[in-house]
């Protein structure tokens, strides 16, 4: 129903005031309607705190009795940090409950909707579903695969470069794309780069154009022929550089090693691939139980992208096309190379924005048959 639908929206705007606090919970909101108004409402506000279905019961406070409840993820029915949230919606009277999503963790899905209706709540499930999963697409990929969400950003032109023959030098997309991308590196947890990037570009890699925390920055390298100029490895964000590499590799450098070591910089080895580069699948393994990253923006180069591509890691695409043309440079996928169109990877399109004079463009990977 439409009214259900602007009612969920309303749950999402409130969730998202949760971001940056509620981490590695998820996002989550909630209103209450009785009357065809909205009486009561509360989102997750920080980690270990009352959840929002908690919070907009109490606000809604007698008027919650025989009310509909509408909430962007299913009610848990189990204790954690909190009592089980079925429970105080029951007592409160509810009498129906709209859920946008469900608990992504396999081992409880359904049964806080399950619960609702034993209990002769009504229940209807899905609204607004897609939004409810982009809302929290961090947490439903840390949730069911254990490791952390990988976000591949490409700026590049139209002709699909990333960067001319001679370098990167300049710009490819507008100030307002490259503002858009510290938002994001503001949101994520680290973004990583290749070696090959850092030599080239000499990156920060950190948050200057919006407010927000700066990312831990992940370099991966097999070769280590990375400069110790570099502004990851001399700056006041030293601390938050790591290193990933392979098993082999560090040992063939360890005295490269024992520098960065000594400069704080923090270095992963992990094992190799079938290609003789660091295990994408190890190193996210361990970054997400070691390191506590959750989500990580990649930000090149056509290697790193590829690799990432190539095992399947890639949860999100976005892509910066500015209206230029320069007919030769690097591709962003040059390191695909299949063999057939059928070969080919395959993406659906999330949403098409404008991003001052370039295109943004939000993809996700279509599921394999």
């Amino acid at each position: 129903m439409k009214k259900d639908s602007q009612y969920m929206l309303k749950c999402l705007q409130l969730a998202e005031q949760g971001r940056g606090e509620v981490e590695p919970n998820p996002m989550v909101g909630c209103v209450i309607v009785a009357g065809g108004r909205i009486v009561g409402k509360g989102w997750h506000q920080r980690y270990g705190g009352p959840h929002a279905e908690v919070e907009a019961l109490r606000d809604a406070g007698a008027n919650a009795r025989g009310a509909t409840l509408y909430v962007s993820l299913e009610p848990c029915n189990h204790f954690g940090k909190t009592p089980p949230c079925t429970e105080a919606i029951i007592d409160a009277g509810i009498r129906k409950v709209v859920i946008g999503m469900p608990d992504p963790n396999l081992a409880v899905t359904g049964n806080g909707a399950q619960r609702l209706r034993e209990a002769g709540v009504a229940v209807v499930e899905d609204v607004e579903r897609e939004r409810c999963e982009a809302l929290n697409e961090v947490y439903i990929v840390n949730t069911v695969h254990r490791r952390p969400f990988v976000l591949l950003k490409v700026a590049q032109t139209l002709d699909g470069h990333v960067a001319a023959l001679k370098g990167t030098a300049h710009w490819i997309t507008s100030e307002e794309s490259r503002t858009e991308v510290h938002r994001l590196r503001s949101i994520y947890d680290a973004v990583l780069v290749g070696a090959e990037t850092v030599r080239k570009d000499n990156p920060s890699l950190n948050v200057r154009h919006v407010k927000g925390r700066d990312p831990q920055r992940i370099i991966l390298t097999r070769s280590w022929h990375l400069p110790l100029s570099a502004a990851v490895f001399s700056d006041d964000l030293v601390d938050n550089t790591i290193v990933v590499t392979s098993k082999k590799s560090a040992r063939s450098n360890a005295s490269h090693i024992t520098r960065l070591r000594k400069r704080g910089v923090r270095v992963l080895d992990v094992t190799t691939d079938m290609m003789e580069y660091a295990s994408l699948k190890s190193a996210l393994k361990q970054l997400y139980d070691e390191f506590g990253i959750r989500s990580i923006l990649v930000e090149g180069g056509a290697e790193v992208f590829s690799a990432f591509l190539r095992a399947r890691f890639a949860d999100r695409l976005d892509i910066f096309t500015a209206p230029k043309i320069i007919g030769q440079g690097r591709a962003a996928f040059s390191a695909l190379r299949p063999l057939h169109l059928s070969d080919a990877m395959r993406f659906r399109v999330e949403d098409v924005l404008h991003m001052g004079e370039d295109v943004y463009t939000i993809l996700r990977p279509q599921p394999e048959e």
